[in-house]
């Protein structure tokens, strides 16, 4: 009985031995195929995110040092299987010294090869485009900030077919087809960069910033995208930061209203003239212009500038008043007033009609 006990536990634990060690040899196999899938993705780039960044490598780095600056900037996880590569796959590699701008999308080989050749790097320039901008100014700007010539940027903007759906249908053929949606905000751009993917960029920003929601509300109110950013330009152009609500109110107000169906807008005149006025005369809002809104009822053809989103959502969301009128105060801000009686015994730096 004593040798059977003794037999019996020799061979449970035998088994638990075996089962140790089958645990040790599955968990390892378990864990090296979860490198080699872990290492065949960073090589092979099979699931990776398409994120750049500038690097810049000095003279005569090492690959343990390319391995790290590469780590460092989020191109790669694992420096040293980028190493091992590196070794393994190339001979006598040298790496091109400055600036690079190498994508995390890229495998291992494409890496290589586009950091021991010359230099990939563009230098690029953060240009900020002012809310209420026109489209010659930015034109200006960016031809002063050397991210395109005025000549090739003008003809993209008139001409160019876009695949965004807010200015698809905009006919060709003039410069400001555009005007309304070239999205005020701080851009980063190429140096002499391509015209079309400027001009993309403020149209891909628009297109965020003009949510479904605004789409839907603007529908709501019986208004087409580009009517609202037509009345949202004027908006930008007449108001102060604390008052487009209410300005925006006496527009929304006046499109309704039979007996002062002209908005009268001094900004849409200022248009017109295609010049600046410290202040309009009556002659001024005579001018024979389709722009002309002291002429020409509603809305006019299109934006006047280039509105931020503050001037959009006053647009869509205008204060509940009664008021037609407002008047422009030397302090820049304004009054509002009901009735044309109260609007003319208030100071006013626009021109009064006639």
């Amino acid at each position: 009985m004593t040798n059977s006990g003794s037999g019996d536990r020799r061979r449970k634990k035998n088994r638990t031995q075996v089962l140790m060690y089958t645990a040790f040899v599955l968990g390892a196999a378990m864990l090296l195929s979860a490198f080699v899938i872990v290492a065949a993705n960073e090589m092979f780039a099979l699931m990776k995110p398409d994120y750049s960044a500038v690097i810049e490598i000095p003279e005569n780095a090492s690959v343990g040092q390319v391995a790290g600056i590469l780590k460092d900037a989020g191109i790669i996880k694992h420096p040293n299987l980028f190493a091992l590569f590196v070794r393994f796959s190339t001979d006598n590699v040298r790496f091109v010294a400055g600036k690079h701008e190498p994508s995390a999308a890229l495998d291992y080989r494409a890496l290589v090869r586009m950091l021991t050749r010359k230099s990939s790097y563009r230098e690029t320039v953060t240009v900020t485009i002012p809310e209420g901008y026109e489209i010659k100014q930015i034109i200006e700007l960016l031809a002063a900030k050397g991210v395109c010539s005025r000549e090739e940027l003008s003809e993209v903007l008139a001409n160019h077919e876009f695949e965004s759906g807010f200015v698809k249908d905009l006919k060709k053929g003039e410069v400001t087809r555009l005007q309304g949606f070239l999205f005020p905000d701080t851009y980063e751009f190429y140096l002499n960069d391509d015209p079309a993917r400027v001009v993309n960029k403020f149209l891909s920003n628009f297109e965020k910033k003009f949510t479904e929601n605004m789409k839907q509300r603007a529908g709501q109110l019986g208004f087409s995208v580009h009517e609202i950013v037509t009345l949202a330009s004027i908006i930008e152009k007449e108001a102060s930061k604390q008052d487009r609500a209410l300005i925006s109110s006496v527009f929304h107000n006046r499109l309704k209203n039979k007996t002062y169906p002209y908005l009268e807008s001094c900004a849409t005149i200022q248009y017109a003239l295609g010049e600046r006025k410290e202040r309009l005369t009556i002659e001024d809002t005579r001018v024979d212009s389709p722009y002309n809104t002291y002429r020409n009822k509603g809305l006019p053809p299109g934006p006047i500038a280039n509105p931020g989103l503050d001037s959009l959502e006053a647009a869509l969301y205008p204060e509940d008043t009664d008021y037609l009128f407002f008047a422009l105060q030397e302090d820049g801000t304004h009054k509002f007033s009901k009735t044309y009686e109260e609007h003319i015994k208030k100071p006013n730096l626009n021109p009064t009609r006639e």
